[in-house]
């Protein structure tokens, strides 16, 4: 029998917690968020929430209601709207959780709520996580061309559009190489791209390595520079927001070390906006965070956000490219 009890949340450091309950907070890594209701030194219940720093939705990872489900969801629904959390998910594995916060299944791996307007994507987006370090590129446009996205076509857009060959083997792809490619596959492409040498060549380890890189982008650029629009500038915030505003697909180059704890070069795709909220989907889910399909699809960011994210190096350059489908 549910008890009423007050609803008031209020936060408990992770370390506080019963083993077990939630996971150690990383530095710079994604947040975790323990929330109680009842006595703060005697909790009658406890929700744990996993939230990656550059969202606006957090995802639900422990749910231990003891009891007291209803009175839960209105702490944790009151926690969520204090923080400005826009979304909340969880997964088939927290059943309790879906039905005591009313959560709707998506059909896509997961349940979820809006708290506030619902943003909504006209795309039916591609639902992937790479399956290598480098080619989150590759699964962006992969994921902008259709819902279900093939290994085979993964690697076959890597090995077309990469120039880079990194420290430790193969690399990623730079916005040229990467542009051809979506315009190979029936895209109208236009490129965001304020470098004028060549990029990442500091994931190089040899002159060697650094020629064949500076070698095959320009390449690349050159064939770019014949067939597409280029705009040699930064794309600007009311650009970015009226490109998805228009029904075009944004593929963005990004720092990750905003999500995470370490800087490097990686490529997102924007399909939707509405109020200066964007539905983002990362090709990268963090191992060491438990981050799984409920992290990194369709998760809502703020368009301050990724502008902060959508520049990478030192001194910084920006990459985007904006995708309309041909016709």
């Amino acid at each position: 029998m549910t008890t009423t009890l007050a609803t008031a949340p209020f936060r408990i450091a992770p370390e506080a917690l019963p083993e077990g309950v939630a996971p150690a907070q990383r530095p710079q890594a994604a947040r975790i968020h323990a929330i109680g209701i009842g006595d703060p030194a005697a909790p009658a219940a406890i929700a744990v929430l996993r939230q990656r720093r550059t969202s606006e939705m957090a995802v639900v990872i422990g749910w231990h209601a003891n009891g007291h489900g209803t009175a839960l969801a209105e702490g944790v629904l009151a926690f969520a709207e204090a923080e400005s959390i826009r979304l909340l998910r969880a997964t088939p594995d927290q059943p309790e959780a879906i039905a005591d916060l009313a959560l709707t299944d998506t059909a896509r791996g997961y349940a979820q709520r809006w708290i506030g307007p619902e943003v909504v994507s006209q795309y039916e987006t591609g639902q992937y996580r790479q399956s290598t370090g480098f080619t989150c590129g590759p699964v962006s446009l992969c994921m902008a061309m259709a819902p279900e996205v093939s290994r085979s076509e993964e690697i076959a857009i890597w090995r077309e559009a990469t120039s880079i060959v990194s420290l430790t083997g193969p690399g990623g792809c730079d916005p040229y190489g990467l542009a051809l490619s979506c315009a190979k596959r029936g895209f109208d492409v236009t490129v965001y791209f304020d470098a004028t040498d060549a990029v990442l060549v500091d994931r190089a380890s040899t002159e060697e390595k650094k020629g064949i890189i500076r070698f095959v982008q320009a390449e690349f650029r050159e064939q770019a520079q014949a067939s597409l629009p280029i705009i040699p500038t930064a794309i600007t915030p009311e650009q970015l927001t009226e490109a998805v505003r228009t029904g075009a697909q944004v593929i963005l180059l990004i720092d990750q070390c905003h999500t995470h704890d370490h800087h490097a070069p990686h490529w997102i795709l924007i399909h939707a906006e509405r109020d200066g909220l964007f539905l983002v989907n990362d090709p990268w889910s963090e191992p060491e965070d438990g981050e799984g399909i409920a992290d990194i699809d369709c998760t809502p960011t703020t368009l301050e956000n990724l502008m902060l994210m959508g520049a990478y190096g030192d001194p910084a350059y920006h990459g985007a490219l904006i995708l309309r489908r041909a016709g």
